[in-house]
């Protein structure tokens, strides 16, 4: 790049010399030569030095030349000073413009993976044809789809002639903003602008506000919530996760799944084979399926079905088994009101257990308090043998005994408080299952064993029963 500056400046040597060869007696002052590089970002300057007696340069008129040849800009002073002082004939940067700073490009992060098959197809009205392999997308309206980084300018640069380098224009970013989406967060997301199902269409984001799904539903993640009622066309599995203020319709079967109705009744159309420890519906109202297996069932009012096994079911009304074959075996239900059905247990054997005519939650009180005040009691037993142990040595007593002989007294005595307040909710519990239930388990045919609970009433049936109607009259439990 320099070579062309090299090669002037021994021209304006030769002619300096040609000059003084040809009898021109006049003393030279030293000069200053420049050179600007092709994009005049950098000026170069080399000072020839004095002949015959002339006169130097110095630093101001150095830098007036500079000026009247046009560099003005990114002047190196201090650079030049020290140059000038080092002597003539050497070639050194005297000023550097300023490269043009770029801005950053605008971006998009989408917070929600893109599948190749995520899309839905649109029927009439509010369904959405979930039938193609695809990831339900549940979202809130006013989540974050997509945080929105917007373009930031560069800095503009300057050559050293002042002549203004402009920084490139940086790209604003593409937004994938579709149906019922919306630029909130002062321009920095993209949100979803109704509750709904997130889906891409055209390579947008799009919020699809519906209650009905047809097809299967059971390759998403989290939590699918909806307002209001539900119908489900298809199976429920895979792990999913419901939960609806209104009724919900499953017109397939359910699997491993959790699925609340907060507000309503839980139908499934054609039974429910769970998962142990992997499925569970609650509802308000009622959970109604021909067929209730491997599943954890929570029902305000009644629970309808054709065959419970291998459950826990825990309603606040009636358990229904009439139809079909009216089966429960292996499975321990707690019903507010009672029990009915056709057959309990099978010709293998099993065993089962049924708890009627109270609240589920107090019969459950009951054996807990009870057991809580066993523990209770067998401790305050051993604090009072340690603390008689420690009386009677009496005087003999050292410091250290004693101070454990008040920390003993210290909590009997808590244990004390602990045990007439389990006392006294046992007593409440006690007086609301001493209440004269209607609770009843009637079935036509029981094969042991079955443990039964009515109130504080508790029997356990080893023998092959028929025409049951199992009932607490008079404190006394009877059987026919």
């Amino acid at each position: 790049m320099l070579d062309d500056f090299v090669r002037a400046l021994k021209e304006a040597c030769r002619a300096r010399y040609e000059r003084a060869a040809g009898g021109d007696a006049r003393a030279a002052k030293a000069e200053a030569h420049f050179f600007l590089s092709e994009d005049r970002m950098s000026a170069y300057a080399c000072v020839l030095p004095p002949e015959d007696g002339g006169e130097g340069l110095g630093v101001e008129e150095f830098l007036e030349d500079m000026r009247y040849e046009g560099i003005q800009f990114g002047v190196l002073q201090e650079e030049v000073e020290r140059e000038l002082a080092l002597g003539y004939l050497r070639i050194f940067p005297a000023a550097r413009g300023r490269m043009p700073h770029p801005g950053e490009d605008g971006n998009v992060t989408e917070l929600f993976q893109r599948s190749k098959n995520m899309s839905l197809l649109v029927q009439e009205g509010s369904q959405v044809d979930l039938s193609q392999d695809i990831q339900l997308l549940p979202i809130r309206k006013g989540a974050v789809i997509c945080l929105i980084r917007a373009a930031k300018p560069g800095t503009d640069g300057m050559d050293v002639t002042g002549q203004t380098i402009p920084s490139p224009e940086p790209v604003s970013p593409v937004i994938p903003q579709g149906k019922n989406t919306v630029i909130g967060r002062g321009g920095q997301a993209l949100t979803a602008g109704a509750d709904g199902i997130l889906y891409i269409k055209d390579d947008c984001f799009c919020v699809h506000e519906q209650k009905i799904i047809d097809g299967d539903l059971d390759q998403f993640q989290g939590t699918l919530q909806i307002s209001g009622n539900l119908y489900i066309g298809g199976n429920v599995d895979g792990g999913v996760e419901i939960e609806a203020s209104g009724e919900i319709v499953i017109n397939g079967k359910v699997g491993r799944a959790r699925v609340i109705s907060m507000c309503g009744t839980i139908r499934v159309q054609q039974g429910i084979y769970g998962t142990k420890g992997k499925t569970s519906l609650s509802a308000a109202g009622q959970v109604q399926s021909p067929v209730i297996e491997q599943a954890q069932i929570e029902a305000g009012t009644g629970v309808i079905a054709e065959t419970i096994s291998n459950s826990s079911v825990r309603c606040g009304g009636t358990v229904y088994a009439l139809s079909g074959r009216g089966m429960i075996l292996d499975s321990t239900i707690r019903a507010g009101e009672s029990i009915l059905c056709l057959r309990v247990g099978n010709l293998a054997g099993g065993h089962s257990q049924f708890s009627v005519g109270y609240p589920p939650h107090l019969p459950e009180s009951w054996e807990r308090l009870k057991t809580e005040l066993a523990e209770v009691q067998s401790t305050l037993e051993r604090l009072w043998q340690f603390i008689t142990d420690l009386r009677k040595k009496g005087n003999r007593i050292s410091d250290g005994e004693k101070s454990v002989l008040d920390q003993l007294v210290e909590q009997r005595d808590l244990y004390i408080e602990k045990r007439e307040a389990l006392k006294n909710e046992l007593k409440a519990v006690n007086k609301e299952l001493d209440k004269k239930s209607k609770g009843r388990i009637r079935c036509e045919k029981l094969y042991p064993s079955l443990e039964v609970q009515i109130g504080r009433a508790t029997e356990t049936i080893e023998t092959a029963e028929e025409a049951c109607n199992i009932r607490v009259e008079e404190s006394r439990m009877l059987f026919k």
